[in-house]
């Protein structure tokens, strides 16, 4: 179980930390999308060329590797640039467009696990950060439900463990025949 996204794995496009950037090559007119972050969109070089913003190379779609030409800003998040005439005033846009993304609050989602109480214990005892060689001195039955939630923050707080949701007795809701139940 991880507390944050695996940035490595999700595509550019689908994360919520980039800014959609369109370029066109100065000669073919050519489109290069990219999608970067606010860091990366900074390591380009701009010079003012009339009214628009020319970069000598763009990086690669995933910011790593230059591309060496000509090419001109087009549009941030699908808001045409032209006519913007230096660096700093796109870099003051991209700015903003990042202080917007920071502030969005990430939607509520709900995972729902259905598997063995062990596996159960086993992840409680992973999120809330305890010893896991210590997961049998857990209990809980099976057909149990726990609810553990994951703060924005990275705080995980257990909500209950181990609830079946009704006041009946334990030998009322598993097949133990143990005396002592």
């Amino acid at each position: 179980m991880h507390r944050a996204v695996d940035h490595k794995k999700v595509k550019r496009e689908t994360r919520e930390d980039v800014i959609h950037f369109t370029f066109s090559a100065s000669g073919t007119g050519k489109k290069h999308e990219r999608y970067w972050t606010a860091k990366e969109f900074a390591r380009l070089d701009g010079a003012t060329e009339g009214d628009r913003v020319v970069f000598p190379f763009l990086l690669d779609a995933n910011a790593k590797k230059r591309t060496e030409g000509r090419f001109s800003m087009d549009a941030i998040e699908g808001t045409e640039f032209k006519g913007v005439g230096d660096k700093a005033a796109l870099q003051a846009v991209v700015e903003e467009k990042a202080k917007q993304l920071k502030k969005k609050v990430p939607e509520k989602q709900v995972e729902i696990f259905v598997v063995h109480q062990n596996i159960i214990r086993y992840m409680f005892m992973r999120l809330m950060q305890f010893d896991t060689t210590a997961w049998l001195n857990f209990g809980g039955g099976n057909c149990t439900m726990t609810q553990l939630r994951i703060k924005r923050t990275g705080d995980v707080s257990c909500d209950f463990f181990g609830d079946h949701g009704s006041m009946m007795p334990v030998s009322h809701y598993t097949f133990n025949k143990s005396p002592d139940v």
